[in-house]
This record gives C-alpha cells, structure tokens and sequence, in this order.
C-alpha cells in the first residue's frame, strides 16, 4: 500500500488549507501513518468523522492530536508520542498559524497598545517560534529523504517593508543577509517584540502587520534550517522549503485572480511533499532539480527573496 510505513504530521490541520493537504496526503498515501494536529481537542471526535465521510477508507491510518504551538508543554508531550510509537518523520507540514488583522494606523495601535501587543505576541509564537520548537523537536527522528514544508503567505514579501525608509531597508538587508544566523534571527524578532511594546514599530521600520514579520522570518528560518541540515544531517537528504497557498483567507483582502481553489493548493504542496518518494510521488524530477531551502509560490517557482527583492521567479 502506497506509503507504508511513513509518518506525516500537518499542523493546524482542523479547517482550510491544512485540513485540505492531510486529506490528500492520507489519499495519496493511504499505508501512511497521518497525524492532523488542532489546539480544540473537544472537536477530535467531530473532526474524524468528517474525514471519513470525505475520504472513507484512506482516514484509516489518520488520527487528529490536539497541540498548542504556544506551549512548549503540548508541542513536547506531542512529539514524544510520535517518537515512542514510530521514531521517525517523513514529512511535516508545519501550517498552524494565527492571523490578526493590522491596525488601520499607527494611532489606532498605539491607543489600544495592550491589546495590539498581545495579538502581536500571540502569532509570533505560534507562527514562528512555535513552528521553530515543533520542527527541532522532531529532526532526531527526521527519516531519509523527509521533508519539512513551511506555509509562507503573499503578505511575506520583503516589499511590505517600507525601504525608502532607511531602517526598514536595514531591516529587509537583515533578513535576506547570507551570513544571517539562527540566533540572529531570533534576536531581530525580538527586537521587534520590544519595539511593539514601546510602541515604536514604526520609526524602528517595522510594518504594522505582524502577521507578515512572522512569515518573513519562517521564510529566513527555512533557509538557515536547510543550510543547518545539510551540515549536520547530509546522508539524511532532507529538504526543507516554505511554499505561499495562494487560498483566499476570510480575514485578508485578496483579489479573486490572485488566489487558487484550497483543493488545487493542496494538490501542489502534496505534491512538493511527496517528490521523488519512490511509490509514491513524481520521481521523473531529477534529483539536483528538487526545491531545497526555498521559498515558493503556489506553483512552486520560486520567490526570490534575498539582497533586498523579493520577485517571482519563473523558468
């Protein structure tokens, strides 16, 4: 049966894009052990059912966990179980993420700053430093050839950033900088957390969508997490690349051109997951030609998002 024998972990899985890729995967690869992560484990039961009635036989092997990328606590109790029951990895899919809508003005953040700021705070750790903890935790069981995909979004781009400003401009060389580090990374991301609770986000350059910070870093952080692997890991083959959905979101202003259907999306970044998985996926693609440590779009070309540009790219 297709998939035996692989493990597969989609994070924020219980609606939307990351429901739709665990589907497919469980479709694709119906041997598979899939394990679809929400933060509501009185909606496990509810959420089962419903996948058995849209995929029958293939949601045999898929089971939901609850876990909350904002506490270490459930992120460590949920990896453990996937490494006493299986010790091992073969693709995750880290979508789990929360989205507040920016403030229309700076005035209006700064009038209700707590607030702003505990939203703020809420998807920095889920979107980044909860999807950073997640994946460490799980590269010791990382299996040959697995793959990690992050979801980036279109709100991600470097020219959200405004660099006719000279501390934006330095902020966007920051992140596209060859030399950058993990802890680099963590300690820009920091800096803007104390930035929004000084309320000066703005003159220190930074934009007023948050959600758009996290996802910049979880871009940056795929690149440093693949170098990493390719150092310390370099038998074990595992790719790491961040893809944008190009799904419309209820809460963001898309125009209908821009976006693809959720099932199309998922149909993509499955097959992304599954490149070159012998009995399994397309293993036509040579192997120097598969994705590693990019950032890309919905139809995986890719986005260039170094020396200050952030382009799409098309062969």
């Amino acid at each position: 049966m297709a998939g035996a024998g692989h493990v597969i972990v989609v994070t924020g899985a219980s609606r939307g894009i990351g429901y739709s890729i665990g589907k497919e995967l469980a479709t694709r690869m119906p041997g598979a052990s899939v394990y679809l992560t929400t933060r509501q484990v009185q909606n496990i039961q509810a959420l089962e059912a419903t996948l058995r009635r849209d995929i029958g036989v293939s949601s045999d092997n898929v089971k939901f966990r609850m876990m909350d990328l904002k506490d270490r606590r459930s992120i460590t109790k949920f990896v453990d179980v996937i490494k006493k029951k299986h010790n091992r990895l073969d693709i995750l899919v880290n979508n789990a993420a929360v989205y507040h809508k920016p403030p229309s003005s700076v005035h209006q953040a700064s009038a209700s700053l707590p607030l702003y700021y505990k939203e703020v705070e809420e998807i920095i750790k889920t979107n980044y430093l909860g999807l950073k903890t997640v994946t460490e935790a799980f590269i010791p069981c990382m299996a040959p050839n697995s793959r990690i995909i992050n979801m980036s979004s279109h709100l991600a781009q470097l020219n959200m950033f405004n660099q006719a400003d000279p501390n934006s401009a330095q902020l966007v060389s920051s992140f596209s900088d060859p030399n950058l580090t993990s802890a680099m990374l963590d300690s820009l991301v920091k800096s803007y957390m104390a930035s929004i609770k000084a309320g000066t986000w703005s003159t220190a350059g930074w934009p007023d969508c948050a959600y758009s910070v996290s996802k910049v870093a979880v871009n940056s952080l795929t690149r440093l997490l693949q170098a990493k692997l390719d150092t310390s890991l370099p038998k074990l083959g595992i790719s790491v690349n961040a893809v944008c959905p190009g799904t419309s979101h209820s809460k963001m202003k898309q125009a209908r051109e821009d976006t693809i259907s959720t099932m199309d999306s998922a149909d993509m970044i499955s097959y992304l997951a599954t490149m070159r998985m012998e009995g399994v996926g397309d293993c036509s693609i040579p192997h120097s030609d598969m994705p590693r440590g990019e950032v890309l779009w919905h139809d995986l070309s890719p986005i260039i998002t170094r020396g200050g540009n952030t382009a799409q790219a098309r062969g």
